[in-house]
């Protein structure tokens, strides 16, 4: 038995009481979007918990779940999910409470966060029960730290703009390479009459914030990041506030009442064709096709400051781990299908059903988009900023502030400054003022 899995029974003896408290708030906090996969058979079966955070992947991650339990009988698997503006609350109550699912899903960029700062953790060792060996190299180091693995990542994610294609034929514009073509590709936009040539849903944190990192790093690069994180660049320069400014500038040209739109209802606006471009990750456009299975979608690259700038950020979906809430017995049928997600045969499901594979020897997928994601990525692309320890800050920056930019209560260099000081430069204790 490894340390952790050791410490984690000890914690259950510790904290039973909490458990019942915890339990009650993750349920307050569940949709009703629930379902499990059952085969019938005389074997023992050991049922787990699992959580996700995007409903709308419910019928592919139905088959993933299922293709494990074929191979796996003597584990059943009852998946939940809430939206992912809603995840980060939820697992933080479980954590809080010692009842999280048993498959634990951390958010890109904690397990490394949370092994570095100490302390007990949520998720146990598995260095010995899941090979990330076909792993690409970012998606390892996501879940590998210090040579202990602690998970595997479902899948990653490209981030950039999508396009409504028939919107764009329609006002006879083509999508924009730098910010200039934005600006006057939304011009063109609204003057033919489309009421949103931007979607944004300004009312959470996500929208703006993959926005602001996307026009933010196709001025810094990749180097310009590494300086960031160095503490040899910063997020206040002019150059980055430019980006911003862009931000505010580009106002106009969204949708009306964006300020009170949601995640959810942003999407639907544009996978219903009445915008006609909207920041998009991979895994947006499985949500995009069940609101509407006739939309003709594209995607391309963050536009640049300047000719040949253009940009993609990429980071990756749930990390998911074994909970160290667990007993023995489901911490060990939750290692095996943690073990399983690593395997090209459940990676390339994944390729074809949801998003990008993170096992290196997959690279084709029967989805176009996802083609035209890698061949977008293949030029300038970062990490997704909070997929890294140094500014994994900026969401928090990002969540409690974006609103003050829409009203002019903070100003794109004040909001510039609180971003450069959520940073905490390679070796920093804490962030930089």
């Amino acid at each position: 038995m490894s340390r952790y899995s050791s410490l984690a029974t000890h914690r259950m003896g510790r904290r039973g009481l909490l458990k019942a408290g915890g339990a009650m708030a993750a349920a307050g906090a569940l949709t009703p979007m629930t379902f499990a996969i059952r085969e019938a058979g005389a074997q023992d079966v050991t049922t787990i918990t699992m959580w996700g955070n995007h409903p709308e992947w419910a019928d592919a991650m139905g088959e993933i779940i299922a293709a494990f339990e074929s191979v796996e009988p003597t584990v059943q698997i009852d998946f939940s999910a809430v939206t992912s503006d809603q995840y980060g609350a939820k697992i933080q109550t479980a954590i809080q409470g010692g009842e999280t699912s048993d498959i634990f899903g951390d958010q890109e960029g904690s397990v490394i966060v949370r092994v570095r700062a100490g302390g007990e953790l949520p998720f146990i060792d598995v260095t010995d029960r899941v090979d990330v060996s076909g792993l690409t190299d970012t998606a390892r180091g996501q879940v590998e730290v210090d040579g202990v693995v602690y998970g595997c990542p479902l899948a990653a994610y490209t981030v950039g703009l999508a396009i409504n294609n028939q919107v764009f034929a329609d006002a006879g514009v083509v999508p924009p390479t730098t910010w200039d073509e934005l600006t006057a590709t939304c011009e063109a936009l609204k003057s033919a009459g489309v009421a949103a040539p931007i979607v944004l849903g300004g009312k959470d944190w996500v929208h703006p914030y993959f926005m602001y990192i996307g026009l933010a790093s196709s001025v810094l690069r990749p180097e310009g990041v590494e300086a960031v994180r160095q503490g040899t660049k910063s997020l206040s320069d002019p150059d980055v506030v430019s980006a911003v400014q862009l931000l505010v500038d580009l106002m106009p040209y969204y949708n009306a009442g964006f300020e009170a739109t949601d995640y959810t209802t942003a999407k639907a606006i544009f996978a219903n064709g009445q915008g006609a471009m909207m920041v998009a990750g991979t895994t947006d456009y499985t949500g995009y096709y069940q609101v509407n299975p006739d939309a003709d979608l594209s995607f391309v690259a963050w536009p640049g400051p300047g000719p040949d700038m253009t940009a993609t950020t990429t980071g990756f979906e749930l990390l998911y781990t074994v909970s160290a809430f667990s007993d023995t017995e489901k911490q060990d049928a939750a290692a095996k299908f943690v073990n399983w997600l690593a395997t090209v045969e459940a990676q390339q499901m994944v390729m074809d059903k949801i998003s990008l594979a993170v096992h290196k020897d997959i690279t084709e997928s029967v989805d176009p988009i996802r083609t035209e994601t890698i061949a977008a990525s293949r030029g300038v692309d970062v990490p997704v900023w909070y997929a890294v320890p140094e500014l994994n800050g900026s969401v928090i920056a990002t969540q409690d502030n974006h609103g003050g930019l829409w009203t002019g209560r903070i100003s794109p260099q004040e909001f510039s400054d609180i971003q450069q000081a959520a940073v905490v430069p390679s070796g920093a204790a804490t962030p930089t003022a």
